[in-house]
C-alpha cells in the first residue's frame, strides 16, 4: 500500500510543479505582453519656435536706361547717368567697397523692331549694386533717390532686398525652445488621456524659415522652425 502511494505522491509533486510553472509562464507572459503594447503608445507633436529678429545685411539695386540714335551718344549718356548715380551714394555715405557696378548693355532696336515704329534706334541698361549693412541709410535713401535722379533727367528704378545672415547664432536657443514647445504640448497631451509621458522615441527639426515681418517692414525678418517629437505613453 506504501509503495503504490510512492508514484503517486510523486506524480502529483511534478503535476503540481508543472500547474505552478505553467502558471508562472503565463503571468510573465501577460506581463510581457502589457510592457511590449506600452511601448505601442506613443504621441506625436510639434514645437513651434518664432523669432522676431533685424537684417543685418541689404542690397540696394539702382537701375537706370537711355535711349539715343547714335551709339557713341547714348554711351556718353549712360557714363553720365552712372556718375550722377554713383555720387548720390557717395554722397549719402556709401564706401567704393559697398558700390558694385555691372556693365551697361546695349541694344540695336533695327534687329528686332520694324524702323518706323521706333524713335530711338538704340537703348541701354545698367544697374548700380550697394552691398551694406546700413540699414537706416538705406531706408532714407530708398525715399529719395529715384526723386533725385529725376530732377537729372535720369529715370530710375530702385529696390531694396533685406537679408538676415545671423541664422546659426540664434539656432540652438530657437531649437531648445521648441522641444521645450512640443514638450509642453505632448504633457498636456499625456495629462488630458490620463497617462505620463515616457522617453523620446524619434525627434525631427524642421527647416528654419525666414521671411518679411510684413510687407512695409523688409527691414524685420520673421524666423520660424517646428520640431516634431515623438514620446512614450506611460
Amino acid at each position: 500500500m506504501k509503495g503504490s502511494q510512492i508514484p503517486f505522491r510523486k506524480n502529483m509533486i511534478q503535476g503540481t510543479a508543472i500547474v505552478l510553472a505553467a502558471l508562472v509562464l503565463g503571468i510573465f507572459m501577460v506581463c510581457t505582453v502589457r510592457t511590449l503594447k506600452s511601448y505601442d503608445d506613443t504621441v506625436k507633436v510639434r514645437g513651434l519656435c518664432e523669432k522676431e529678429v533685424p537684417a543685418d545685411r541689404v542690397v540696394l539695386r539702382i537701375s537706370f536706361s537711355g535711349q539715343d540714335n547714335e551709339l557713341t551718344d547714348l554711351r556718353a549718356t549712360m557714363e553720365r547717368n552712372e556718375k550722377a548715380v554713383v555720387d548720390l551714394l557717395k554722397k549719402a555715405g556709401f564706401t567704393d567697397e559697398e558700390i558694385k557696378y555691372t556693365s551697361a548693355h546695349f541694344n540695336d532696336r533695327y534687329d528686332s523692331y520694324y524702323t518706323n515704329n521706333i524713335r530711338f534706334r538704340y537703348n541701354a541698361n545698367q544697374t548700380i549694386n550697394v552691398f551694406t549693412d546700413k540699414m537706416d541709410v538705406v531706408r532714407d535713401l530708398e525715399r529719395t533717390i529715384d526723386g533725385d535722379l529725376l530732377k537729372q533727367d535720369i529715370i530710375s528704378s530702385s529696390y531694396a532686398s533685406y537679408e538676415y545672415h545671423g541664422l546659426n547664432d540664434i539656432k540652438p536657443a530657437m531649437i531648445a525652445e521648441s522641444l521645450e514647445n512640443a514638450r509642453t504640448a505632448a504633457d498636456e497631451f499625456a495629462k488630458n488621456s490620463h497617462s505620463r509621458i515616457g522617453k523620446m522615441r524619434t525627434a525631427s527639426q524642421g527647416y528654419f524659415e525666414v521671411e518679411d515681418l510684413d510687407e512695409n517692414t523688409p527691414q524685420v525678418k520673421k524666423v520660424r522652425v517646428v520640431t516634431t517629437v515623438e514620446y512614450y505613453l506611460k
